[in-house]
């Protein structure tokens, strides 16, 4: 697994250190986002912000950062459950790498969320593959839809793990 974490920042770090010789001819799209996640990240909903690094026309990089909320996981077949369940703060936050033309790309990257609370897992580092329709002036809706699975395994965590999850907001 190291390994793996290790190859995708050399990577991502490569990529962001070619120079670039050519005329200024990036697209003048918005930078920066808002949005709601609804499901994935580890949360059940979460509330973000987003910054695009562009490196050329077909390829940009995002790093997110968000607040989000959670819920202890019980399953209840035999009996019932508590009455009151565990509630956690989630932090989600990603570095992606966005791969296409236009308004369409292919997402991914890595990402992780740190959880608030009682749990035996304080954080999640896992990969992230996505599709994500970016527009190309501001004030416009940007959506993305993706999926992922922690390395560590869903079977340790606490809280609900949903592997994939979709996103809508507002770039400025």
């Amino acid at each position: 697994m190291k390994k793996i974490v290790l190859t995708l920042v050399i990577a991502m770090f490569a990529i962001i250190g070619f120079p670039q010789n050519h005329i200024d001819s990036t697209p003048k799209r918005p930078l920066n986002s808002i949005f709601i996640n609804l499901l994935g990240d580890a949360s059940i909903i979460s509330a973000n912000y987003e910054k695009l690094f562009f490196v050329n026309s077909s390829f940009i990089l995002s790093g997110k950062l968000g607040l989000g909320y959670n819920e202890e996981y019980e399953l209840c077949i035999f009996g019932s459950c508590s009455s009151s369940t565990e509630q956690y703060l989630t932090i989600p936050h990603h570095i992606t790498g966005n791969w296409g033309k236009g308004r369409n790309f292919f997402e991914f990257g890595l990402g992780g969320t740190i959880i608030n609370g009682n749990t035996s897992q304080n954080y999640l580092l896992y990969p992230i593959v996505g599709y994500r329709l970016q527009p190309l002036k501001s004030n416009k809706v940007n959506f993305r839809i993706f999926g992922q699975i922690p390395f560590s395994g869903i079977e340790t965590v606490d809280i609900l793990f949903i592997p994939f999850g979709v996103s809508a907001g507002v770039n400025f």
